[in-house]
């Protein structure tokens, strides 16, 4: 400490400065209040609690900066202060994630007594995506105090990500009990619930947080999706009008639009749906990260896997030795029935589906990325060394899904609509690998893109408009073409038409494919799905119902709407015997063609 702290006539002068500023915070100058306590820190630069009361006058302000730099020199001169590990963290908010993360975690761990640090160490430890650590610290912190229903809430989260429902509906129905009167817990069950196709517990949970919090919009959302899956379209419908036009947060007028133009579509009301589909992805499209919806990242990396299988470059492939494929990779246009199919595959007992994770995807566009020349020159110019490299990364990203050999199912599926770019690689590695292609009317599928709440990245963003999806769907399904010309996969071609017509003789064309004795587990695919817990896909609502042909010729309902695209996806729609669209008369489905 500095000699002149000692000094009487100092320390007064020290004491009138913290009185008045301390005032000017009580009088709501707020300004002043801040200027008041960094001077009383500059004074006394050694001493922490200046510090903390400089931080704590810089959140109140608002100059988070401030509060940032005071709260830092306070942990150096004192890192067991808990006002100033806990100011830290508040401070932090608005840093990147790394930083935010690395004081949070100096809170709990300078504090590992404390219950709400290492909540927020739990929260903070999802926020990086590393579950294992986020549940551990929601237990320890649960175990410090167990009436912390957000924390509660949070772990049930974590147990959900990882596929134990029963654990994470647990953990909601003690967070309610903890806490009763607050919607949080009731509003997560809600959206838990929904999700395991539980409706009277979602319409119910929902229903008790509205009582809570009438303007809780989230909870109204999912009250009203609810009841359009139990068919009250007029009280969905009303409901979804009543809610106010700014909406933000978890919910955001994007998904209103969304299930708004999905309940008009299901009352026949198609040119208002339209109108609620596009708006729903304008706003999305606002609302999504900086270069989340830029889809221009994807398609370089479909047109350079385009470029290896054109202009005679298979042909140029130094040959490589075979190897056993791991994988059956199953394929297709997002929204093609591709979900459908894997929970009746993954209802056989020899079979696993691995759903829609980055497994071939990864390995794919990690290679696309990396590498000297064109993607074409580097995949004619394997080494066995490289390939061997890729196969076990491949293995690797395999077992992390699908178990380890000889633990996992004799036949896994590697699921993921748009691995049609990654194929090429696939086959270079596996030239015997099997591969399933679900194919639905390319105008179905197009819309049905179109007309879906969807996390938006690369990959997803030409859905965000018709003119997007239809030249997204011509550039894929073109691949598609180029592969099987130039490559003549081992595959099978699976119609989503065929799948719900005549569900027994498709599975049973599938089944034969794989090698797979006959069961008939494979037709109870809906109590499957429902047992099978969180489904990892937008499709995971249709699938927990019992099969239905409505989606089937659905495009020419909103035949006015789809004509400017149907130039583009005709050759598509013929070349995969669908016949031409444009023959199509306005309002009439070809579900018979």
């Amino acid at each position: 400490m500095f000699a002149f702290a000692a000094d009487p006539d100092y320390l007064t002068e020290t004491r009138r400065l913290m009185a008045d500023a301390q005032a000017a915070f009580e009088r709501g100058d707020l300004a002043g209040s801040v200027d008041g306590f960094v001077h009383v820190a500059r004074r006394h630069p050694a001493i922490a609690g200046g510090w903390v009361q400089a931080a704590a006058a810089g959140l109140r302000a608002g100059v988070s900066s401030l509060a940032l730099t005071a709260a830092r020199r306070a942990m150096l001169i004192d890192p067991a202060s808990p006002s100033a590990a806990a100011l830290l963290t508040v401070a932090s908010t608005a840093e990147p994630l790394a930083g935010r993360h690395r004081a949070t975690a100096l809170w709990a761990l300078t504090h590992p007594d404390k219950a709400e640090a290492l909540g927020a160490l739990a929260s903070s430890y999802q926020e990086l995506g590393q579950s294992r650590e986020a549940e551990r610290a929601a237990r320890d912190a649960l175990h410090a105090d167990p009436s912390m229903a957000w924390v509660r809430v949070n772990l049930a989260v974590i147990l959900r990500e990882s596929g134990r429902e029963v654990g994470a509906e647990t953990e909601l129905r003690r967070a309610v009990i903890a806490e009763p009167g607050a919607n949080l817990a009731w509003r997560r069950m809600a959206g838990f619930a929904e999700t395991l196709s539980k409706l009277e517990l979602a319409g119910g949970a929902a229903r008790r947080a509205l009582v809570i919090d009438a303007e809780d919009h989230v909870s109204a959302v999912f009250l009203s999706i609810v009841e359009r899956r139990q068919s009250d379209l007029e009280s969905a419908r009303q409901r979804l009008q009543a809610l106010p036009e700014a909406l933000e947060g978890e919910a955001g007028r994007d998904a209103v639009e969304f299930e708004l133009g999905t309940v008009l579509d299901r009352l026949g009301r198609y040119g208002e749906a339209w109108a609620h589909f596009e708006r729903g992805n304008e706003i999305a499209v606002q609302r999504a990260p900086s270069g989340t919806a830029d889809p221009r990242l994807f398609v370089n990396t479909l047109n350079a896997y385009a470029g290896a299988v054109s202009n005679g470059w298979p042909a140029r492939w130094t040959p490589l030795l075979e190897a056993e494929p791991p994988a059956v990779f199953m394929i297709g246009f997002p929204r093609s029935g591709t979900t459908l199919l894997d929970q009746i595959l993954d209802a056989h007992p020899d079979a696993g589906v691995i759903e829609e994770q980055p497994v071939l995807s990864s390995v794919g566009a990690g290679f696309a990325a990396l590498g000297e020349g064109t993607l074409a020159e580097r995949l004619a110019a394997l080494t066995e060394a490289d390939a061997n490299r890729l196969r076990a990364e491949y293995r690797a990203k395999l077992a992390r899904w699908a178990g380890e050999e000889g633990s996992r199912p004799r036949v896994v599926i590697d699921k993921m609509p748009l691995n049609i770019v990654y194929l090429p690689l696939a086959l270079r590695l596996y030239p015997n690998a099997k591969v399933i292609l679900s194919l639905r009317h390319p105008c179905d599928c197009c819309l049905s893109c179109f007309m879906q709440s969807i996390k938006l990245n690369s990959a997803m963003a030409s859905f965000t408009s018709m003119e997007g999806a239809a030249g997204f769907y011509a550039r894929v399904m073109a691949l598609w073409q180029e592969i099987e010309r130039t490559l003549s996969p081992d595959h099978i071609t699976v119609r989503y038409e065929d799948l719900v017509a005549d569900t027994e003789g498709t599975a049973r064309r599938v089944t034969d494919f794989l090698d797979l004795d006959w069961t008939d587990a494979v037709l109870d695919h809906t109590a499957h799905a429902k047992a099978r817990g969180m489904i990892r896909t937008p499709s995971f609502r249709q699938v927990s119902e019992p099969i239905y042909t409505r989606a089937v010729g659905r495009w020419a309902r909103y035949w006015d709407q789809m004509s400017p695209y149907l130039d583009t996806l005709a050759p598509y729609a013929a070349h995969f015997g669908y016949g031409d669209p444009r023959a199509i008369p306005r309002g009439e489905d070809d579900s018979e063609s």
